[in-house]
């Protein structure tokens, strides 16, 4: 019985570490501003909170370029990363983000949000999981 618990504490290991170890590869998959807002649709992020705050760090300029979002003192003072999961999909009665600019009936996802990040008035950042 020992040693049931200890390999499974050491699978257990090894697996956590293999989570914290590995840096996915994050693909924007799309990004939305409506004027007030920003939306970035990503497949997946870091597991590490922290490691998705230096993705994101690390990728905001280019992501905002790139989709037309405004940055610096324009930035929106809220962006959303939602998981773009299963694609688009049709409004229907689910609760989904939707978006404007894109063309009905596949025009909405999954509210998985991943990561918020909101910038206060005093030009700190806040970020929530």
């Amino acid at each position: 019985m020992r040693r049931f618990v200890i390999s499974i504490f050491l699978l257990l290991l090894i697996v956590i570490g293999y989570l914290i170890i590995t840096k996915p590869h994050v693909s924007v998959v799309d990004a939305h501003y409506d004027g007030r807002t920003g939306q970035v649709i990503v497949d997946k992020l870091p597991f590490l909170e922290s490691d998705k705050i230096s993705w994101w760090n690390e990728s905001k300029e280019n992501i905002m370029r790139k989709y037309n979002i405004p940055s610096g003192q324009n930035t929106p003072f809220l962006i959303t990363i939602y998981a773009f999961g299963d694609g688009y999909k049709e409004e229907e009665e689910e609760d989904r983000r939707c978006f404007q600019n894109i063309k009905p009936p596949k025009n909405c996802i999954d509210k998985n949000i991943i990561m918020s990040i909101t910038r206060r008035r005093d030009g700190s950042v806040n970020y929530d999981f």
